[in-house]
């Protein structure tokens, strides 16, 4: 059996009716530093809350939605950068602050990878 899944795989059935539109996210996020690469270009680091199902970055990057971009990112207490392929979901430049950004989310991640983002989640978890 394949150690990976793609997003499909993982999201079936997780979203209801009444979460479609406004906040989609099955997790909270933690903010850590990513670097963001496009095609065969250099690596640029943003800061990024990561989710179990992607990342969002507090500010538009300059690419469209459905654009395919690699990302590289290591947790604290890893020693080796977890790579993951995303795809660029929504782009929000207008509305109040804490909505403006880039929404990516995994599509190729291995199943090691979301694990480890779990329990890096499950650590950080703040209270409501």
């Amino acid at each position: 059996m394949s150690e990976r899944r793609n997003g499909e795989e993982r999201r079936e059935g997780a979203r209801s009716p009444e979460r479609r539109g406004g906040d989609r996210r099955e997790s909270h996020r933690v903010a850590i530093e990513i670097e963001v690469k496009v095609g065969n270009g250099p690596y640029d680091r943003h800061l990024g809350n990561i989710g179990i199902g992607g990342v969002f970055f507090a500010k538009p990057l300059d690419l469209p939605t459905g654009a395919m971009v690699q990302l590289r990112f290591t947790l604290p207490e890893m020693d080796k950068a977890v790579e993951a392929k995303a795809e660029v979901v929504e782009i929000t430049a207008v509305g109040k602050p804490a909505t403006v950004g880039t929404r990516v989310r995994f599509v190729d991640l291995d199943l090691r990878s979301e694990l480890l983002i779990a329990r890096f989640l499950d650590q950080h978890t703040q209270p409501e």
